[in-house]
């Protein structure tokens, strides 16, 4: 058998995370492999994730600009939709991006093959043994298929395989209603399929507060898609002229058919085939247990991304625990993450979804108090005058006025939100945005209303005190 030894770190997969580990390992000194499956080298967010699906929904935006052109006092729609060039144009950008991060992982020395831990302090890659004083495993999440009976028989796609289409379905039925299940079924709306979405739970983005998954509801609505909630899933077939999906809602059966059923029910951490029995590191189907300091259950052992266990699957955090690991596994830095602060996220649909902080149902899961205050973007100068008035953005703060959290849906939140980041990151207080100047007429000047009322409600305590 092949040796490779003497390494201070092996890092298992080469995505954002590993990839975040293993340059941080070389700028601290020290001696690093890299080990990855025969997968293309990239990473999901590059490849299969943020940039191909923000590269096509552009695409989609650019149509819907056009088909409301009228609005505007433009004559210009209806738009039409080229598709080839379309996919073409996205493929010619992550061509570009993956071409400047696989140069950046060939600088590394990497063992390509079937990765499987053999022990405590070694792996197996295609039989060449390797051998490392510490390793990071980030070998990231695949995509989560449900034991749905007939779904395999009936066949279905999956993000993959929508962001690679070569032709556009006429309909598509979307099992979930998560960011990658909104955001690619409005894209495929505006290019002109016919949509159904069924959600298991009661709302769109289950995991944000409600009034947040009601809006985004009305407004993929208002656009043509149709959106069932709160379903059972049952069973998947083929029909004569495509395919169906019988489900429950309310206790009645129900069916919906569709040229194609798109699964859309998130990702799972990637452990398959890791041997990680023989690492002596604990794992459950949800991913890897780390403690504080992103250390496996084998102290010689690091996790990041999103293979751990209730993991963000989010890549800004992802990037951040590689460095992380490596800091703390090379140098016993001792780092943690601030999770509240690094969890912030952003769904890319129209209007857009963005969340810092603390939301409404996170404050009373830990029984913390707070004030809440709201502003329609159809009340903001700016959006009226752009024509982007659907959505709100709501702030929450201490009863000291200390901001806990902010949450916007409407147009350009992705960007927004970086304001309420920095707002938590210095822990400001809903009186230094009133202190602070925002520029008129602008989007970001809706920041100022909702820490207005905020401001008068803790200065005459005239508000009324929200508890768990």
């Amino acid at each position: 058998m092949n040796q490779r030894r003497g390494y201070d770190l092996c890092v298992v997969g080469a995505g954002s995370a590993g990839y975040a580990a293993a340059t941080t390992a070389r700028s601290l000194g020290r001696s690093v492999i890299i080990a990855e499956s025969r997968a293309p080298l990239g990473g999901l967010c590059i490849l299969r994730g943020c940039m191909p699906s923000k590269t096509l929904l552009s695409s989609s935006e650019v149509a819907h600009t056009v088909d409301r052109a009228a609005e505007y006092g433009i004559i210009a729609g209806p738009a039409r939709v080229d598709f080839p060039a379309l996919m073409a144009r996205k493929r010619r950008i992550i061509a570009e991006f993956t071409d400047y991060r696989v140069d950046g992982i060939e600088t590394f020395p990497l063992v390509r093959g079937d990765v499987k831990f053999t022990g405590p302090q070694t792996l197996s890659v295609d039989g060449e043994e390797i051998g490392a004083g510490r390793f990071i495993i980030a070998t990231g999440s695949v995509i989560n298929i449900p034991p749905i009976p007939g779904l395999d028989a009936a066949g279905y796609v999956t993000s993959d395989d929508v962001l690679e289409f070569d032709r556009l379905p006429e309909s598509v039925i979307v099992l979930g209603g998560g960011a990658i299940a909104c955001e690619l079924a409005q894209y495929l709306r505006r290019l002109g399929c016919a949509v159904t979405m069924l959600q298991r739970s009661r709302t769109l983005l289950s995991r944000e507060d409600g009034d947040i998954g009601s809006t985004l509801h009305n407004a993929l609505e208002s656009e043509g898609v149709k959106i069932v909630t709160g379903v059972a899933l049952q069973s998947a077939e083929v029909t004569g002229s495509g395919k169906r999906i019988r489900y429950e809602t309310e206790g009645r059966q129900n069916a919906v058919e569709g040229g194609e059923i798109f699964v859309a029910l998130g990702r799972r951490s990637n452990t398959d085939g890791l041997g990680l029995e023989a690492a002596h590191v604990d794992f459950e189907i949800g991913g890897i247990k780390v403690d504080t300091q992103l250390r496996t259950s084998n102290p010689l052992i690091y996790a990041a991304g999103d293979v751990i266990f209730d993991s963000t699957q989010l890549v800004h955090v992802a990037v951040d625990e590689g460095q992380t690991a490596a800091r703390n596994a090379l140098a016993d830095a001792g780092l943690t993450i601030d999770y509240d602060l690094y969890g912030a996220r952003a769904v890319f649909t129209d209007p857009q979804v963005a969340v810092a902080g603390l939301s409404e149902v996170e404050c009373a899961r830990r029984g913390i108090a707070f004030f809440s205050a709201s502003f329609p973007f159809d009340d903001l100068g700016k959006a009226i005058a752009i024509g982007a008035t659907k959505g709100f953005i709501k702030m929450l703060a201490a009863p000291d006025g200390t901001i806990l959290g902010v949450g916007i849906i409407g147009p350009e939140a992705s960007d927004l939100i970086h304001e309420a980041i920095a707002l938590l990151y210095f822990k400001a207080n809903v009186r230094d945005v009133m202190q602070m100047p925002h520029l008129h007429p602008t989007l970001a000047e809706i920041f100022t209303y909702p820490a207005e009322t905020l401001c008068e409600r803790l200065e005459h305590e005239r508000h009324v005190l929200v508890r768990p």
